[in-house]
This record gives structure tokens, sequence and C-alpha cells, in this order.
């Protein structure tokens, strides 16, 4: 558990600590090393995906324009078919998915169970979700399935949006 400044922050925590881990297992230490020479890291994120993942990409030197971009649906929730061809393709990279739990535009949340499954699939793969506006659902009873698959994920964040 941390806690940080805010939502941007707190995603920028978690994806470092993916970097790190996929990178690590790919037989690299970034902080020794840096990324110059580093194994390719495959970023993926929904079409919809908030500005503050792009921008703790960014920050984390893994660019804004370099990610799989997954379609979304018509609420905005990531294509779990989609998201399987994309990785279909990245068996071979360490690779950060980047998913959502609470859509900024329409409170939609991404299809958890079956992203962790395509996920789980890869050999050295992260999972985390940002759950800056809907998280706060996992404490509603009444609202607690669409949190569904959140405790398979490697890292989430959250906020007191």
């Amino acid at each position: 558990v941390g806690y940080s400044t805010g939502a941007t922050m707190a995603s920028f925590t978690a994806l470092a600590a993916g970097r790190h881990r996929v990178l690590e297992r790919a037989g690299w230490n970034v902080e020794d090393d840096g990324l110059i020479g580093a194994p390719d890291v495959a970023v993926v994120v929904g079409a919809e995906a908030h500005v503050t993942i792009h921008v703790s990409l960014q920050m984390l030197g893994l660019g804004r324009s370099r990610v799989f971009k997954v379609e979304a649906d018509d609420q905005g929730r990531m294509r779990s078919d989609r998201l399987r061809e994309v990785l279909a393709g990245l068996r071979d990279r360490p690779v950060l998915v980047c998913a959502q739990s609470g859509n900024v535009n329409t409170g939609a949340f991404d299809p958890l169970p079956e992203i962790v499954a395509a996920v789980r699939e890869l050999p050295n793969a992260w999972l985390h979700v940002d759950g800056a506006f809907g998280l706060w659902a996992a404490a509603t009873p009444a609202l607690r399935h669409l949190t569904a698959g959140l405790a398979e994920a490697d890292s989430w964040t959250t906020d007191a949006h």
C-alpha cells in the first residue's frame, strides 16, 4: 500500500513497479542500467484510457505515443476480444497492460475477469487498473460486482473523487 498526491502519481508509482518487475523478469535491472539497451516494454491501454496513464508513461520513459491502444465499446470499456488479438503479438516481450474501473466519461468498468485471464496467459506481464473514478464501488455491496477481477491485478489506483 502506498499513498500519493493524486491519481497521476499513484499510476506513476504503480507503473514504475510494473516496469521494474517485467524488466527484472527479462534479466534487466532498470534502476542500475536505465532504459538504454533494455528489452522493449510493450504498453497496452484501452482506447479511452485516462490522460494520467499517458502522462505516467511519458515520465517513466515508456512514451505516450508508443502504446498499443485496444478498441473500446460504446461505453468506453476495453474490448477483451481485441485485447487478446493485441496480446497475441506480444508474447515474447515484457508487457504492461492498463485497464480501468470507472471510465471518466461514462463510469463504465472494463471487463476485468476477461482482461485478467488474457494477461495471465503471457509469460511476462503486469496488469494495472486505473480505478480513480470507480474503484470505490468495491465498498458498496450493491456495486461490488463491477470490480470483479480486481484482486487479480498486480496494481491499482484510486482517488477520493
